[in-house]
């Protein structure tokens, strides 16, 4: 108002001559000028927040009125007034952005790039640069006056032709630092070390993508585990050397779900984790069908699901930010005020671009290598820890931002102003579309493509390490050239305990003095020795016939406590062996003598089980077998007493012999011989022998199995059936005193 009352003719008086010499002062026109641009530019910032104020009390009125949210209100963000502008002035902090300081020019808040608003071309661009934002700034309140009607202005500013903004906030993420390089006021090393963070941000995100998609990484393909399950199948699953004490094959644990298993545990756990996907019962290793309901399947694609989405997210944000980031006008410098950008410099959005495109590259891969990955998971367990550990990749750059980023860089991004970005009806409809796509892609191609045939591969895996019959070993003699086989029990638990395992189980917490199935050895050098003993080899150790010495009342060593403890040790695992536990006497054993399998029985119980009658069926009547030479030595005392004749054919120990001939050799060979082609011509023979009785062993002297003479015995399975048949077996002329009786011996001459 001073200048504007200063006289005219005062205004146009010349200036003296001798002043040119020195610098002018400012004219009363400059300063007029000056003051009236800053109150240009003082009245462009008050009608620009009475826009925003009138906008958002307009908005809080709709709000009020309708008592709901505009349709469109769900594509703005922090626009309904909880969130200070960053251009209001009333209770601002202290400003945390690079300001000018010139005291020529009037202080604007302005910064930039290159050169500021007191740049080396003086105060004159200053003033015009001024003056083009003036006006800019001005046609932009204009517009928003025009076209935003008091009527229809709500949270998101809708345009007659259907379009909307949607403010883009920027991210709490160390990919946000480009925005600020340069604009923050701080020092060079904290600039520095944002710098350093951001290269950080960039080169974990690559090398994790690059370790990801490496073979190292994912491993072998699950198909080649057939191979490997095949090769187990065939070189160490059936080994005799690998069966346990209850003589089980150890691929018979394996597929039980053997916890005790110290061998092929990598096997083991593979059937496991087989059984926990495909949902088979735990222990179930002969199901060979595909269930309807695989649980491990339905969690692969749920983690797949969730991996996506989060790599989803991801593009949603990088897609956002670069749209706001377009939308920014472009110049040779950036013009910046208080968090609020008016112009990008090609630099500032090049560097932008560029990390946009990396998050871009780093996802895509992440994306395509975590379903790989999840996809090849095998194991219910890992899949959800794998899922959540893949997510950690995407969240490192926010790690590094809260974590590590200067205080001056966080508070400067999370004080920049959202951008926004137009948006349409058309535009909406085409990204779901996207979006619909990629969840159908995302679903549904891992699920054919990849996790269908990896189930159909696993039974397949689990059919070659389980299928078929798993209950037999093999060992391969060198010498003979010829593999020989063990059929082994068909399922593991403590309830069916072997001998060796009821040993272990008695004696381990046992407190008594005598273990009840353990003999121990006195020394390392005599439990080496004693550890492959045979049978007939302990039956000549001891000199006595245990069950009529020990056993019997009145017995010679009946009373001797050790001795007697011992042959009671030797009954229990005699019934052990034979499927009875706590055995105490032999007549709970007596039903069991004539089994292939009870040496030991006949060994202990040689009165019960005939190894002293003179007339007993001749089957097992052998020092191998377990009858005792002491015990044979008196029933060849007592034969030689008998007279030298022939049994009749309807004797007990005759008829049983034949009658038993089919159980006893079905067991010496370890197969059904009646089964055989042979079997129709020697059951005949054995027909004629019940029939006609000693006379036919004229007719058939030997054994068509077993090449043995019946008179002579056989070294593994019989003894000599002379003593039953004397004069058939020629005891007479050809007297033999291992096998005829006395009583055939031809009688000396007198002399």
């Amino acid at each position: 108002a001073c200048l504007l009352a200063v006289p005219s003719p005062l205004r146009a008086m010349p200036v003296p001559s001798a002043a040119l010499t020195l610098p002018a002062p400012p004219t009363v026109q400059q300063l007029y000028d000056e003051l009236r641009e800053e109150f240009q530019l003082l009245r462009n910032e008050l009608r620009q927040e009475q826009q925003e104020i009138l906008a958002r009390v307009t908005a809080l009125e709709l709000r009020t009125l309708t008592g709901k949210r505009n349709s469109h209100s769900v594509w703005r963000a922090g626009s309904d007034g909880s969130e200070a502008s960053p251009k209001s002035k009333g209770s601002r902090p202290k400003s945390i952005w690079k300001t000018s300081t010139d005291p020529l020019t009037p202080q604007s808040h302005m910064t930039s790039d290159t050169n500021g608003p007191n740049g080396p071309n003086g105060p004159n661009e200053n003033r015009q640069a001024h003056e083009a934002e003036t006006n800019e700034l001005q046609a932009t309140d204009t517009n928003l006056q025009i076209d935003m009607p008091a009527d229809t202005v709500n949270e998101a500013a809708v345009f007659d032709d259907g379009l909307e903004e949607v403010e883009v906030h920027f991210e709490d993420s160390a990919w946000s630092i480009p925005m600020v390089l340069g604009l923050v006021d701080a020092g060079r090393f904290d600039t520095g070390y944002a710098v350093l963070l951001l290269l950080v941000n960039c080169g974990m995100q690559v090398m994790f993508s690059g370790i990801l998609l490496s073979d190292g990484f994912m491993g072998e393909d699950f198909s080649e585990e057939k191979e490997n399950a095949e090769i187990w199948r065939t070189s160490v699953a059936h080994d005799y050397k690998y069966m346990d004490l209850a003589q089980t094959s150890l691929v018979t644990r394996v597929c039980s779900g053997d916890g005790a298993l110290i061998l092929s545990t990598v096997q083991a756990t593979l059937v496991r984790q087989i059984n926990s996907y495909l949902g088979f019962p735990t222990g179930d290793g002969a199901n060979f069908e595909l269930p309807t309901f695989q649980p491990g399947l339905l969690l692969c694609v749920l983690c797949i699901l969730l991996w996506s989405l989060c790599v989803y997210k991801e593009f949603r944000g990088i897609s956002l930010s670069l749209a706001a980031a377009c939308q920014i006008p472009r110049a040779k410098k950036t013009v910046f005020k208080e968090g609020t950008f008016y112009r990008i410099s090609f630099g500032r959005f090049g560097l932008l671009l560029f990390t946009y495109f990396t998050r871009l590259a780093v996802a895509t891969v992440l994306l395509l290598a975590g379903i790989s990955w999840l996809a090849r998971t095998t194991s219910i367990s890992e899949l959800m820890l794998n899922a959540v550990a893949l997510n950690a990749i995407l969240d490192v750059d926010e790690f590094l931002f809260l974590g590590l980023t200067p205080m001056k860089f966080q508070h400067g991004i999370q004080s920049l102003a959202p951008l926004t970005v137009t948006h349409s009806r058309r535009r909406s409809q085409w990204e779901s579309s996207v979006q619909c796509l990629m969840l159908f892609c995302t679903m549904w191609l891992p699920f054919g493509l990849l996790l269908r045939p990896l189930s159909k591969t696993m039974l397949e895996v689990k059919e070659t390490l389980c299928g078929g019959n798993q209950a037999f070993v093999i060992f391969h003699n060198a010498e003979t050239q010829l593999t020989y086989g063990l059929m082994t029990s068909q399922d593991r638990g403590l309830g069916n305990l072997s001998v060796s395992e009821l040993a272990v189980q008695d004696w381990k917490f046992s407190s008594e003095p005598m273990p009840g199935y353990i003999l121990f050895s006195a020394s390392e050098e005599l439990f080496e020795v004693e550890r492959v003993r045979s049978m007939t080899e302990i039956g000549s150790s001891l000199p006595m016939c245990l069950e009529t010495e020990v056993l019997f009342d009145g017995g010679s060593l009946r009373n001797d406590s050790n001795i007697y403890e011992s042959v009671l040790l030797f009954l229990r695992s005699a019934g052990a062996a034979m499927g009875l536990e706590g055995a105490s006497s032999c007549s709970e054993l007596s039903h069991l003598c004539d089994h292939h399998n009870a040496r030991l029985l006949r060994y202990t119980c040689g009165h019960t089980c005939g190894c002293t009658d003179p007339a007993a069926s001749p089957w097992y009547k052998l020092p191998n077998q377990g009858c005792a030479p002491t015990c044979t030595w008196r029933a060849t005392m007592l034969r030689n007493q008998q007279p030298c004749e022939d049994v009749s054919a309807n004797h007990s120990s005759w008829q049983k012999f034949w009658l038993d001939y089919a159980s006893v050799l079905s067991g010496h060979f370890g197969t059904d011989i009646t089964r055989a082609s042979v079997w129709p011509g020697i059951n005949l023979t054995i027909q004629v022998m019940l029939r006609t009785g000693c006379a036919s062993l004229l007719q058939s002297p030997t054994d068509f199995l077993t090449q043995a003479t019946w008179c002579l015995g056989d070294d593994e399975s019989f003894g000599p059936m002379a003593h039953l048949c004397p004069v058939s077996c020629n005891c007479q002329t050809a007297f033999d005193a291992t096998s005829c009786p006395s009583s055939c011996a031809p009688t000396l001459p007198a002399t």
